[in-house]
């Protein structure tokens, strides 16, 4: 009876100490994953925040920037992801498409930011472009 109770005692603080090393393997992924989208939202709000936004002035400063950003085990540099959001916002006629595009290449832009953020980063990247200043033309004529 005594070696049934030594076992039974082990067994319990046995497992006892399994599962807090899996609460500590899930505590570390949650911080990656809002690392991740701290590093998101610290990208676009330079963006946002810049009222006098101008892309190659931009893309001139991520150049030097040693920050990657993850998504679907693709790695991005924030030059490329600069050159992604103007190519998106280049080759979209309209904010639906531009929605599209960064859905397929970098989904984690729908989950960390709102509606209204996403169409301001439409707006700062489509301007610029051939294309808006046709659209201007045409609208202002």
């Amino acid at each position: 009876m005594k070696n049934l109770i030594l076992i039974f005692t082990l067994l319990v603080y046995s497992v006892s100490l399994s599962a807090q090393d899996y609460a500590a393997v899930l505590n570390s992924n949650s911080r990656t994953a809002s690392k991740i989208e701290k590093g998101l939202n610290q990208f676009t709000s330079d963006i946002l925040l810049d009222e006098e936004f101008k892309y190659r002035d931009f893309l001139r400063q991520s150049k030097t920037s040693k920050v990657n950003f993850h998504s679907n085990g693709k790695t991005f540099t924030k030059k490329e992801l600069t050159k992604l959001l103007r190519k998106s916002a280049r080759s979209s006629g309209t904010y639906k498409e531009f929605q599209e595009l960064l859905e397929n290449t970098y989904p984690k832009f729908l989950r960390v930011l709102s509606d209204d953020e996403m169409h301001l980063l439409y707006e700062r990247f489509r301007k610029g472009t051939f294309n808006a200043y046709i659209q201007n033309l045409i609208e202002n004529w």
